[in-house]
């Protein structure tokens, strides 16, 4: 992932068309420059972590990053109204991922590269509680990420409720659910939630979709993996809404 560091390159990336995911500030950094950086960052929604010398370095190498560092993104983001007029315009029924706390980058990128071969509309992630997209990202996703529009929040519980208000129906897997995936209407219009690895969905989310779900699993093991559970109910959408293609 594209790194750049030092206080003026960074503010200069800010003022520019960018796309930053998130900067990292030393500890000790301070001063009118890195004033400006927090200002700036926070009209534009950037995350802004204070890191240690050791996490500095690691990102720069032996460049001279000054207590400042960017990581740019690889990809366009597209915004969060956008991504529903395009779906619109397309006048298909809207299939939206939205991935909450997914750490692990192996994960997100096999969580992108299924949505995208299972014919998602988009995925939505809130850089400040889950990885970015970084080079890792991109490999793990076969190069999906370049073919499903990324979309990237502030508030994942906002954007769920943006999204009931444009009618979509918003869904969330969990193991103590009743509910098994199939028997859900899986052919309205819907965001489905693929929760953390280990956490499952946040609470805050859990109280704000319409439905939660469970997918049966016949083993001792008490849960699937993330990705692998996604790739299942992105399975499991289109066979409802395509049954001729999508066998049973």
């Amino acid at each position: 992932m594209p790194v750049i560091f030092g206080r003026n390159p960074v503010l200069e990336a800010l003022e520019s068309d960018q796309t930053i995911d998130k900067i990292y500030l030393l500890n000790s950094a301070h001063g009118e420059v890195i004033k400006r950086l927090y200002r700036l960052a926070r009209q534009m929604s950037i995350p802004v972590v204070r890191a240690d010398r050791r996490k500095l370095q690691q990102l720069c190498g032996s460049g001279n990053h000054q207590g400042v560092a960017a990581l740019v993104a690889p990809v366009n983001y597209l915004g969060l109204e956008d991504l529903v007029e395009h779906i619109q315009r397309q006048g298909e029924t809207p299939a939206l991922v939205v991935a909450d706390r997914i750490q692990d980058p192996h994960n997100l990128g096999a969580i992108i590269r299924s949505a995208e071969a299972l014919g998602m509309h988009g995925l939505i992630f809130d850089l400040r509680d889950s990885v970015p997209i970084t080079d890792t990202v991109v490999k793990a996703s076969a190069g999906a990420v370049f073919h499903l529009n990324i979309c990237k929040v502030n508030n994942l519980t906002r954007a769920v409720r943006y999204l009931k208000d444009c009618g979509l129906w918003v869904y969330a897997s969990s193991s103590h659910a009743e509910k098994t995936l199939a028997a859900l209407d899986l052919q309205v219009p819907l965001a489905v939630i693929i929760g953390s690895e280990g956490k499952g969905v946040c609470a805050l989310l859990q109280q704000s979709c319409d439905e939660q779900f469970r997918i049966p699993l016949a083993g001792k093991t008490e849960s699937l993996n993330a990705s692998v559970a996604a790739g299942i109910i992105f399975y499991e959408i289109q066979r409802q809404r395509h049954p001729e293609t999508f066998p049973a």
